[in-house]
Formats: C-alpha cells, structure tokens, sequence
C-alpha cells in the first residue's frame, strides 16, 4: 500500500477518535442539532439513502464476490470483500452498542444506536472496495481517478443522506466516514500482502520447474 494512504488512514481513524471524545463529553451536541436541522430542509437527498441499505450492499458485494471468483479466479479478494464489508457490519454494531448514543428524536423509523453511522461506514467501505478492483481493470490514470471519484461520491451521498432523513447526527456521519478508511486500509494491505506473497511463490515453483 502507498505511504501516502497509511498516512491518511491513521490521521482519518485520529479524526474518529476526536469525533468520538466530542460525542461522548456532548459539547458537539448543540453544533449536531443545528446541522442537522439545516440538512433536514434537503428532502431531495434522502434517495442516496438505498445506496447504504443492507439489500444493496449485499447485492453489490455478491456481485462483486462472483466477478472476483469467475472473471479473475481471486480467492484473497473474495476473501477481502467478505471481510471488509461482514467485518465492517460487525466493527460498526460493536461500537453503537459500546456507545450506546441514541438517534435523534425524530419520525426516520431507525432501530439501534446512532454512533457512527453504518451507512457512512460500510458504505464508504463497499463503494471503495468497488473502485478499488474495478481501477485494476483500466489502464489509463484518468480513468482511475473517474472511478474513485464517483464510488467516493456516492459514498459522501449516502452518508449525507442519513441526515436529510434525520436519521444520524452530523456527527455520527462524520465518525463513520473516518472509520471507514483506517479499516479498509488494515483490509487492504492484508489482501496485498498475501497476493504478493501467492505471487512471489508461484515464480518460485515455475522457476524450479523450468529448473
């Protein structure tokens, strides 16, 4: 993995951390409700809000498991996905129940605790896990960078459009954005590691055959 996202990560997950302190000692609370309040005016954007739900998130990471199994024969991507996205559900579900912060008081009809938001987070993991395999089949930069920009956008929708339904606090976004890419990274560099490592066997065991 590039330096330069390990960096990021670790000042990302610093940025939870200080989201976290400000929830739990309430001083953010009057900044939480004003925002929200203003967010709530923005009907419009509570559409983004399938993107985070569980039906599609499960859809598009099937999807994504079955490109990686029949098109590229990666069992340590299948292996990532499961990971990344089961494993962010459940990271996410330990901290809500750890914090215990409830929702705010309005109709959105949401069960379960409000910090951070599982639409933010997992969502921001599976849309960039996406970017993330569907960059390797493109060879142009420009391209790349496309991808990565429209997955991190949709990914930014879905975590705002859980305020427009007054569903999370600002807060609660923000903290799921900033957990999201730490954990991706420790994902990541996991599956990097093990495919270099497939990789560097396999040349080994064709090298002693030619041998």
């Amino acid at each position: 993995m590039k330096k330069s996202f390990a960096i990021l990560s670790i000042l990302s997950f610093l940025l939870f951390l200080a989201v976290w302190a400000s929830v739990k000692s309430e001083w953010i609370l009057p900044w939480d409700q004003t925002l929200l309040d203003q967010f709530g005016k923005l009907d419009w954007l509570g559409m983004f809000s399938i993107f985070g739900s569980k039906t599609v998130i499960g859809l598009c990471s099937i999807g994504l498991i079955l490109f990686l199994w029949f098109r590229k024969k990666d069992f340590y991507g299948i292996v990532l996905v499961l990971a990344a996205v089961g494993g962010g559900y459940g990271l996410n579900t330990i901290i809500k129940n750890a914090i215990g912060r409830e929702r705010p008081l309005f109709p959105h009809g949401e069960e379960g605790f409000s910090f951070p938001s599982g639409h933010a987070m997992v969502g921001s993991i599976y849309l960039l896990l996406i970017a993330y395999f569907a960059g390797m089949e493109v060879k142009k930069r420009s391209a790349k960078w496309m991808i990565y920009i429209v997955c991190s956008f949709l990914a930014l929708l879905t975590g705002i459009s859980r305020l427009s339904i007054q569903a999370h606090y600002p807060s609660d976004v923000l903290a799921g954005f900033f957990l999201a890419l730490p954990y991706l990274y420790i994902c990541l560099t996991g599956y990097e590691f093990f495919t270099k490592k497939r990789s560097i066997q396999s040349k080994t065991n064709k090298a002693s055959f030619t041998f």
